[in-house]
C-alpha cells in the first residue's frame, strides 16, 4: 500500500514465477523463494537487465540453477511493470 510501484512489480513477478513453475512442474517456492522475489521487487536494480537481476538474485542467496531459470521471467516482469 505504501509503494504502489513496488506492489505492481511484485504482482507481475509473482505471476511470472507462478507460470514458469507450472511449466517446469515445480513448486514456486522451490524455483525461487518468495522472500527473494519480494526483496528484488521492493529494491530492483537500477538497470533491470539480465546481468543486474542475476547479480541481485545471487546476492539474495539464489542458487545458480534458480538464477538461470527465473532471471528472464523476472527481467520481463520488472520491465513490463515499469512501463
Amino acid at each position: 500500500d505504501k509503494d504502489p510501484a513496488a506492489a505492481a512489480r511484485l504482482s507481475a513477478a509473482r505471476a511470472a514465477v507462478s507460470e514458469l513453475a507450472e511449466g517446469l512442474n515445480l513448486p514456486q517456492e522451490n524455483l525461487i523463494t518468495p522472500d527473494t522475489v519480494r526483496r528484488l521487487c521492493w529494491e530492483p536494480p537500477r538497470n533491470a537487465d539480465t546481468s543486474a537481476v542475476a547479480e541481485a538474485l545471487a546476492g539474495y542467496g539464489a542458487r545458480p540453477w534458480q538464477i538461470e531459470q527465473v532471471t528472464p521471467a523476472l527481467v520481463a516482469a520488472l520491465q513490463a511493470s515499469a512501463s
